[in-house]
């Protein structure tokens, strides 16, 4: 009698722990979700950041559009044949890349200077950071590393600001 007590309490018992791994299995599975979730929200919060910070340039950019200015806009590529003996090195001795822009010397003398950012109308904001050929006058260069892209973006007269930030 004795030994059926112990065999049955030895049952349940292992039963229990048995039930306890699985509730724990279940919970791990639950906690990773739930740390996925957070890494998720955290992630979509900066991006919120992100944009909201580029709505408020853009409204700055757009309230300051007195300084807007007409200008052509065309792309480039990191060619031998669009740019000078070291296609990736821009004049700005930083390395080309997506997101920056070349400016007329016109542009840079009159403030639009490497590293200062710049809100071309529905292109987005763009940094200088490289300087075009004296021939241009009132024109920006957006840097593509693909040449088709920048070949079908082709040349258009666009309002431009310089963002004081």
């Amino acid at each position: 009698m004795k030994a059926k007590v112990n065999y049955t309490i030895i049952t349940i018992l292992c039963l229990l722990i048995a039930t306890f791994g699985v509730v724990i299995g279940y919970k791990e599975r639950t906690i990773d979700s739930l740390r996925h979730e957070l890494a998720l929200a955290k992630h979509t919060a900066e991006a919120r950041k992100v944009m909201v910070e580029e709505a408020r340039l853009l409204q700055k950019a757009v309230n300051a559009s007195h300084k807007a200015l007409r200008v052509t806009v065309t792309a480039y590529n990191p060619t031998a044949s669009q740019t000078d003996s070291d296609p990736l090195i821009a004049a700005s001795m930083r390395k080309v890349r997506e997101g920056t822009i070349a400016v007329s010397r016109d542009l840079f003398d009159q403030g639009w200077v490497f590293g200062k950012k710049v809100r071309i109308e529905g292109l987005g904001i763009f940094e200088i950071n490289d300087l075009m050929n004296k021939r241009y006058t009132k024109r920006i260069d957006v840097f593509m590393w693909d040449e088709s892209q920048a070949k079908k973006f082709g040349k258009r007269t666009i309002k431009a600001a310089l963002l004081s930030l």
